[in-house]
Order: C-alpha cells, then sequence, then structure tokens
C-alpha cells in the first residue's frame, strides 16, 4: 500500500504549469500519471484493492502524515522493495511532460523522491 500511496503521491504534487491533459477533477495529476499508477498496481501490487488505496489514502489529514506514515511502513521493509517503491514513484513522475521540463520530471517531484530516498537511509 505504501508503494501506490507514496507514487500516487508524487502525481498529486503542485506544479506551475501543465502541459499534459488532467485527470478530471484533478488541480495536478494527469492522465499518464495515473496510467502509470494502473501499471504498477498491476505489476507489484495487484492484491491491493482500489477501495482500500482510496479509503487509506484520504485517511490522512495531510500530505506529511501520509509521507510520515509510508516512510516508517518502508524502514521495516527489504531495500529491495524500498528501492522498487522508489523506482515507481520515479516511473509516475516521469509519465508527464510538466513545466516543460526535458526529462519530464518536475522539480518539486524529485524533490519529493529525494526527500523519501533520504528518510529511508
Amino acid at each position: 500500500m505504501a508503494l501506490l500511496i507514496l507514487s500516487w503521491q508524487v502525481a498529486c504534487l503542485f506544479h506551475e504549469a501543465e502541459t499534459e491533459k488532467l485527470l478530471p477533477g484533478s488541480t495536478s495529476a494527469t492522465e499518464a500519471e495515473s496510467d502509470t499508477l494502473d501499471q504498477i498496481h498491476d505489476e507489484l501490487t495487484p492484491d491491493v484493492s482500489w477501495d482500500d488505496f482510496n479509503a487509506s489514502y484520504g485517511s490522512f489529514s495531510s500530505a506529511k502524515d501520509r509521507t510520515a506514515a509510508c516512510v516508517n511502513v518502508l524502514k521495516k521493509s527489504t531495500a529491495e522493495f524500498q528501492s522498487k517503491v522508489l523506482e515507481s514513484m520515479l516511473r509516475v513522475a516521469a509519465a508527464s511532460r510538466e513545466d516543460d521540463n526535458e526529462n519530464n520530471v518536475s522539480p518539486e517531484e524529485m524533490d519529493f523522491i529525494q526527500q523519501v530516498r533520504s528518510a529511508l537511509e
């Protein structure tokens, strides 16, 4: 669950300018990011229901609390799984062209991924 939550949180970060079509009802997540999260779910977490994901994601009072809870859980996991989480976050970040960034990863996304990586060390 933490893998999906952190990956989706990357997509939900605010960006100054979006150059891809946004997910309906979203202020920052793109359709490409949503599609990538679906692929990650199917590949790595097929047993997690989207209803459980939505309930867990929405149960936190803030993004900071959500991140802290996920990091605490992930600290108990293997280094290999932690790498899969960071790779999944990067896949979501790279899924769409935001802020006309050549590598498709916005500064906000990269900062967040680095923050999680540092917290797991």
